[in-house]
């Protein structure tokens, strides 16, 4: 109740991001969604990107440490329809566990899964499942880029689930029978059959923009062949946008009669908040059905194994009532001790400050008593090289030079200074082979007071050390 929810859809190549909030009505959207094209050829660079989209978009909107659901797209979903024997819940789980490898070409390892049974059955001891998988590499990889872009991800519900709970919010839900959902990826079409409200079919084909209408009939076409068995009335209820959908209001799909839902679009619209003119509400359909399909099958948590049962309805419905009776209390309650809490740090603080002044004090002692030992060691026997560089450098400058800097580092020397004649010092350290590679790092200067400055660089014949220069 009344918490904020970010949904994500990454499906296609584009990310399309919705924020709801929950209320004792239906979910609504608090801030306009958003939809962006992923420009990167290469997968890793789209996920890149679409971190860096969904960082902004949380940052501009106010939503860090919000919830996440993550849509996973159709092409990221693995689905098989089993036989199995009816077995209680909790035994189920490994059951099925156990059946993923021959269901999927993975190990089990590497999947997450859900299921929903089915109606019918191969006899009367075996119960019909949908398995649903993902890959577990990818589930993680967006929970790592919804952590670093200040969301919680909480829950990764199929595209099929995503659009179905969609569809259920938004629609005037009085169809009884089958609904087929149409909808463009930019580059691919998704197709999801509904029948009750749980989706039984769901699955994504690339093509081109031309051919999305005709690619779009093909996967309704091959989902029929998917439905339940049961009392599903024929008639089949199309929804999709302008350019996927038939021109004509009744068509037929794979021999079935089919009816194009009208002002679906319009309903969309108002319910996803999709006020821009470039941010269509079908772009951002799946990542508000997963922002707001909290009942729907979740791969984070799985357990369901159909709708909640009327007891948990219940339960939720009297806890639900308990919570906005003490939402009246808590905000008030909780001013009052933060108000308590924060004079009671304050105070200890103030007690505290002598302290840590005092210890600021002695840190700042400690560090320059370990300047002077650190000028000390450089002076000691163990690191009298750098002495006997200077003691040689200054028996053969002439007289009248002085040096104003002087730089060791490793063999090799570089000082500069002023001298009545500074091409006088060049033989002078060159003359015994004692420095070597002599020579004028810069063009020799005459200053005002008729001294010329110099800059020399050597190396010392003598050998030093690698890595340990001095500066003097």
């Amino acid at each position: 109740m009344f918490k904020t929810v970010v949904g994500i859809d990454p499906s296609g190549r584009r990310l399309a991001v919705a924020a709801v909030q929950g209320g004792v009505g239906n979910p609504a959207s608090i801030v306009p969604p958003a939809c962006f094209e992923l420009r990167s050829d290469r997968e890793a660079g789209r996920a890149e990107e679409a971190e860096e989209l969904l960082r902004d978009f949380v940052a501009r909107n106010g939503l860090a440490r919000s919830e996440a659901r993550l849509c996973i797209p159709a092409s990221r979903v693995y689905t098989a329809r089993i036989d199995f024997p009816a077995l209680r819940a909790r035994d189920l789980r490994p059951a099925l566990s156990m059946e993923l490898e021959r269901l999927f070409p993975f190990p089990s390892s590497r999947l997450r899964f859900g299921w929903r049974r089915l109606a019918g059955g191969a006899g009367s001891r075996n119960g019909r499942f949908l398995v649903v998988a993902s890959p577990v590499d990818y589930l993680d990889q967006w929970t790592a880029i919804a952590a670093r872009a200040g969301l919680t991800l909480t829950g990764a519900v199929p595209s099929g689930w995503a659009v179905s709970a969609a569809h259920q919010n938004i629609g005037d839900g009085k169809w009884p029978g089958r609904v087929a959902l149409l909808r463009g990826l930019g580059g691919a079409v998704e197709c999801t059959l509904m029948a009750g409200g749980e989706p039984f079919f769901s699955a994504s084909r690339c093509c081109d923009v031309e051919a999305s209408a005709a690619e779009g009939r093909a996967l309704i076409e091959e989902g029929l062949q998917e439905s339940p068995a049961g009392g599903t009335p024929s008639e089949l209820l199309i929804v999709a946008p302008p350019g996927l959908i038939p021109a004509e209001p009744r068509v037929e799909m794979a021999g079935v009669p089919a009816l194009i839902e009208p002002g679906f679009e319009e309903r969309a619209k108002r319910a996803v908040g999709a006020e821009e003119p470039t941010v269509q509400a079908w772009d951002t359909l799946a990542a508000f059905g997963a922002a707001i399909g909290g009942k729907g099958l979740d791969l984070l948590a799985p357990e369901s194994d159909g709708p909640w049962p009327a007891i948990a309805a219940a339960t939720a419905g009297l806890l639900t009532a308990a919570v906005l009776v003490l939402a009246i209390a808590w905000p008030a309650t909780r001013y009052y001790k933060a108000k308590a809490e924060l004079a009671r740090l304050d105070a200890r603080v103030a007690a505290l400050r002598p302290a840590v002044d005092r210890v600021a004090d002695s840190m700042a002692a400690l560090s320059e008593i370990n300047d002077k030992v650190a000028i000390l060691q450089e002076a000691s026997p163990g690191a009298g090289q750098p002495l006997e560089i200077l003691r040689e450098l200054t028996g053969r400058l002439p007289q009248g030079t002085w040096l104003t800097g002087l730089r060791l580092e490793g063999a090799k020397v570089e000082m500069d200074g002023f001298s009545p004649s500074a091409n006088e010092i060049f033989p002078l350290l060159s003359q015994d082979g004692l420095f070597r590679k002599v020579e004028f790092a810069s063009p020799i200067t005459r200053q005002a007071d008729n001294l010329e400055r110099f800059q020399i660089r050597a190396e010392f014949a003598g050998g030093f050390p690698a890595g340990n220069g001095a500066r003097r």
